[in-house]
């Protein structure tokens, strides 16, 4: 396996392990969309948020365009 390969398995890893703590979460706690929306600090939303957005843009970067 190439190291991109093994990077890339290792994000989808932790991207699986981050939705599961989501859904563990909302089960437990219940969904609260005003939370979701605007999540107080240091709220596990935010913390959630964030983290999927560093995953998300190391999987797959923003588009660069050239002008």
């Amino acid at each position: 396996m190439d190291a991109v390969s093994k990077e890339s398995n290792e994000l989808s890893i932790k991207r699986i392990a981050l939705q599961n703590s989501f859904k563990e979460y909302n089960e437990k706690n219940g969904f609260s969309y005003e939370e979701w929306v605007n999540p107080p600090a240091g709220h596990f939303y935010e913390g959630y948020k964030k983290d999927l957005d560093e995953i998300n843009n190391q999987m797959a970067p923003p588009l660069q365009y050239q002008s």
